[in-house]
């Protein structure tokens, strides 16, 4: 595979497209009622990639959208909702920055962050309901709640070390897959696509957003704080046991130290520390890659639905960016 797959390039068909969007995401914040727009402005400012903006114009532009308008609206609900996820995930989690920037419950307080999340999913709902597709609606409102429902498992599971490869799937597929899929899918409901090329489109955002939250399991255990934004080992301090914990528990090598430490009642920062360096050093890193490649390939081979195109290729690009970025 060339360079230029690996890198992200995925962005290039669709740049003018994302240059005009966060202008436009901008704006429409800005417009919003004063604590409300520069809490979201804080977070817009801390930046992201605008994956999710970036899959439902890719997906689009595979067929022939009637006009750009209704797309910029999704990617912005999508956007919006995903943010307002993240203001909700923090407060829950207690973290105190995301990507280098104080949490919006710690610089306003725990209350104004459960209503500017909450705003900012109305707001998703309001500018999807302005498109005027029932399918839409019906897609998003089901990803909001099952969005909820994960986080409501998840809070119910902390601790819990020896969670199956299936429980695992099903917490991300909650917490990460379906608001990509229903990225992909709004994409290509808007861009026209036939009825199989739209739920091709689906099950790739699914499969591509398995890929990507296992990738970013596996970087809560090797990156540094500065290249994740967020104290690594957050995940395990929180009480989330992923992939590489769990594969980890398994590796003959570790040889019962991993065991040892988590059967504490109560762990101390060295305690998460050192397992963060025995999953490090075990096979639990390159096993969950592993996994997370295999998510990958699946999610290439539902682009066969689609003839070759810049679009088709930047989708392509993104299968191997996701599981090779590091941060």
């Amino acid at each position: 595979m060339s360079a230029t797959m690996t890198g992200i390039d995925f962005i290039a068909p669709i740049r003018t497209e994302l240059e005009d969007f966060e202008q436009r995401l901008h704006a429409t914040v800005r417009a919003d009622l004063g604590p409300v727009a520069e809490a979201m402005e804080q977070i817009l400012e801390a930046g992201g990639k605008r994956l999710r903006p970036a899959l439902v114009f890719l997906a689009a532009r595979l067929g022939r959208p009637k006009g750009l308008d209704d797309v910029v609206r999704a990617a912005m609900a999508i956007e919006f909702i995903h943010n307002a996820t993240l203001i909700h995930d923090d407060l829950i989690d207690g973290a105190p920055t995301r990507r280098g920037l104080r949490t919006i419950h710690e610089t306003l307080g725990p209350n104004p962050a459960i209503i500017i999340g909450d705003y900012y999913f109305a707001k998703g709902a309001n500018l999807m309901s302005q498109i005027g597709n029932p399918s839409i609606d019906a897609l998003l409102s089901q990803t909001v709640m099952t969005i909820c429902f994960g986080e409501m498992l998840q809070l119910t599971s902390q601790r819990r070390y020896d969670q199956s490869l299936d429980e695992y799937y099903a917490k991300i597929e909650r917490k990460t897959a379906v608001l990509l899929a229903a990225s992909t899918y709004c994409g290509a409901v808007l861009g026209g696509l036939d009825e199989a090329q739209v739920e091709a489109m689906r099950r790739f955002g699914r499969l591509l957003g398995m890929s990507f939250q296992i990738a970013d399991d596996v970087l809560d255990y090797l990156a540094t704080e500065e290249e994740v934004g967020k104290p690594v080992g957050n995940d395990l301090k929180q009480g989330t046991v992923t992939l590489p914990l769990m594969l980890a528990r398994h590796d003959p090598g570790v040889d019962g130290r991993l065991e040892a430490i988590l059967e504490k009642a109560t762990l101390q920062d060295a305690d998460y520390a050192e397992v963060v360096r025995i999953v490090r050093d075990s096979r639990g890193i390159d096993e969950s890659y592993g996994y997370a490649k295999t998510f990958g390939d699946k999610a290439r081979a539902e682009l066969q639905a689609f003839p070759p195109s810049p679009f088709r290729d930047a989708f392509e690009a993104l299968t191997y960016y996701v599981v090779g970025r590091r941060n």
